[in-house]
């Protein structure tokens, strides 16, 4: 493959991901989206809306947190066995579910239960979420010339706020052609089962995929690790997943902040904007999103992916509450034009991961480069995951609450603000990786013999 030229294995693996993606993307945002909606479905109405909404996006944090597990599994499997068997099965997963989410019960067909398998369900998709993300991105990156790793990973990464605003305009529809009463009753499982379109399509492709050329040469010079998992936690590995976890954990506390929480700030529960509105205003919000982590890995392959970022976590702390204050203000108002303006500031706040994918692959070795970015990843979402929690306890600091009262703004921002610290810091025990090819990782380190290399298979 001629190092600036992409070739058609190339493209259908960087399509094939990106449709991976922007499912996973898909679904959350449905989530999120509907979460007035799902509050009232699931959850008893003898709660508050403020508490029916925390419960909904609780479901949302189970299945982020649960993507570890995933990730470890079809991580380390990937690592051992090959990456495109593992793609095929992640999304067929990843489509039997969605197919059961607008299957589930409503509260009063099936009472508590139907919360609990509603939670059983994201448990299943955040698995398998999990090993999407491990192997998929692993998979096209491998695939990436050097010099367009950033920019290929920022297409990849851009799939998801596509898929956010493809939720968005999905769920605009529905609501607007069914209106408030058949939503409750059977819109919402439309919108679950409309999950099953690209699931097909990247069934498709995927089908028509080889082998990473990076694990076939792995594979042929006899590195292949017995157990590729746990030689993530052995040093001098060890550190590099440390720094990658605080990386991650960081730029999810500043992505939740954002993507959870601008449908709660823009409706204020009935007294901002109308669900049709939200939802375009939202989805405005991440095309602007999806433009951003494009660019910005196309620049993170001329800057460098560290210096790019340590800047951009400054950039975050200084107009992270700005842009909460207009969002929300523009909610009180009513006033479209700067909900607009607020959301084209929002979109900013999320360039970053535009980076994710190729950096993530740089800083692991191909023999456990699938365990090590999928678990990588998903990790940060232990830490991250619980965005709900930590932004009531950001509610509940006197000097907050002062300020944003009953509706929750502010808070947001407090979180965005610690997890943009915790990236910045993350990226001072970090190298520049843009320069590496992909068989150099980890081959220059001093290499510790361990009993997990030991059992490598020859």
């Amino acid at each position: 493959m001629a190092e600036q030229q992409l070739s058609k294995q190339t493209k259908m693996a960087m399509t094939s991901q990106f449709l991976g993606f922007g499912l996973d993307a898909y679904d959350m945002a449905m989530v999120i989206v509907m979460a007035p909606i799902l509050g009232k479905v699931f959850i008893s109405p003898k709660g508050s809306q403020l508490w029916q909404y925390i419960a909904v996006v609780l479901g949302y944090s189970i299945t982020m947190a649960a993507r570890p597990i995933g990730s470890a599994f079809f991580g380390a499997y990937a690592d051992k066995i090959g990456r495109r068997f593992l793609l095929l099965f992640t999304i067929g997963g990843v489509g039997v579910m969605s197919v059961l989410s607008g299957l589930l019960p409503t509260y009063a067909q099936a009472g508590i239960l139907s919360y609990v398998l509603y939670c059983v369900l994201r448990l299943f998709m955040g698995i398998f979420f999990g090993g999407e993300y491990a192997v998929g991105h692993t998979f096209a990156i491998e695939y990436a010339p050097q010099r367009k790793r950033g920019a290929i990973g920022g297409f990849i990464q851009s799939g998801f706020p596509l898929g956010y605003v493809l939720a968005s305009l999905v769920f605009a529809l529905i609501s607007y052609l069914c209106g408030k009463e058949i939503l409750l009753h059977y819109g919402w499982r439309i919108a679950f089962i409309t999950g099953v379109v690209p699931v097909l399509f990247a069934l498709w492709i995927r089908n028509n995929l080889q082998e990473s050329p990076e694990f076939e040469k792995t594979k042929a010079a006899g590195k292949i690790v017995k157990a590729p998992f746990l030689t993530l936690f052995v040093p001098p590995q060890l550190w590099d997943f440390l720094q990658v976890f605080f990386f991650m954990a960081g730029l999810f506390l500043t992505d939740y902040s954002v993507y959870g929480f601008l449908p709660k700030i823009l409706t204020l529960d009935g007294r901002g904007f109308g669900t049709t509105q939200y939802s375009l205003i939202y989805g405005f919000a991440l095309f602007l999103s999806f433009l951003g982590y494009n660019f910005y890995g196309w620049l993170s392959d001329k800057t460098g992916r560290k210096i790019l970022t340590q800047w951009y976590c400054v950039f975050l702390v200084v107009f992270g509450v700005p842009v909460y204050y207009v969002l929300y203000h523009a909610a009180l108002e009513r006033n479209l034009w700067m909900a607009v303006v607020g959301c084209c500031m929002a979109g900013m706040l999320k360039l970053a991961w535009g980076i994710v994918p190729a950096y993530l692959c740089e800083r692991f070795p191909t023999k456990r480069r699938a365990a090590g970015v999928g678990f990588g990843y998903s990790a940060g979402a232990i830490i991250g995951a619980w965005f709900p929690i930590y932004t009531l306890w950001a509610h509940n600091i006197p000097f907050v609450r002062a300020i944003e009262g009953k509706d929750i703004w502010l808070s947001p921002a407090v979180v965005l603000t610690v997890g943009s610290i915790m990236t910045f810091a993350s990226l001072l025990f970090s190298p520049e990786t843009k320069h590496l090819h992909l068989d150099e990782v980890g081959e220059k380190k001093a290499v510790s013999v361990t009993t997990a290399e030991a059992v490598s298979v020859r």
